[in-house]
């Protein structure tokens, strides 16, 4: 294994470690039945950052309305100080121009900066790029080894069932019933 590809391979490690931990705790923001979260990971790769998604239950965030899109976007940076990428999950990687979510969502929404998507040097893969305001672009896997742009990644899961904390219940009932016996204790008037 060549010195490059050695320190990829530990930042893919770390990379999936930190994106482990990091959503262990489900620091999210819900919408439209999804919770999502943005992942700030200098020069990783769209592989690397799938792997990371996958590996916490969550996947790369997939964007399939104007409305999640202005709401995904404003999770991103207003104005960050120079370009910036975030990986989302779509590609097309399996068949040059045939978009695809990594979800298996159809492919009907885009929002792509104007000679987009234009795959310049196999791009096949999908970001929010900044350029005074967010936009996608399609991007190398490995964008950092041309373009220092890459910040990190969205991702998105479904939103899990509330599951009552063990107890609440009980006290839920108990406060009811106060409330209940309270109201019939009360003098009428």
């Amino acid at each position: 294994m060549s010195g490059r590809n050695r320190k990829l391979a530990v930042a893919a490690a770390a990379a999936v470690a930190l994106g482990v931990a990091a959503h262990g705790a489900n620091a999210s923001v819900v919408w439209g039945g999804s919770e999502y979260d943005v992942v700030t990971a200098e020069g990783i790769t769209w592989s690397v950052a799938k792997a990371a998604a996958d590996a916490t239950g969550w996947h790369l965030a997939t964007v399939t309305s104007a409305a999640e899109d202005a709401f995904v976007s404003s999770l991103l940076p207003s104005s960050p100080a120079s370009r910036s990428h975030f990986w989302l999950g779509a590609s097309d990687a399996a068949n040059e121009g045939s978009w695809q979510w990594v979800t298996g969502e159809a492919w009907s929404y885009m929002h792509w900066w104007s000679g987009e998507p234009n795959n310049v040097g196999a791009e096949n893969y999908l970001a929010y790029d900044y350029r005074g305001g967010w936009a996608w672009n399609d991007a190398q896997n490995d964008l950092q080894s041309a373009y220092p742009f890459v910040r990190g990644y969205v991702i998105e899961r479904a939103t899990p069932a509330v599951v009552p904390l063990p107890g609440t219940l009980a006290l839920l009932g108990i406060g009811i019933a106060a409330a209940v016996g309270a109201a019939r204790r009360r003098p009428s008037r």
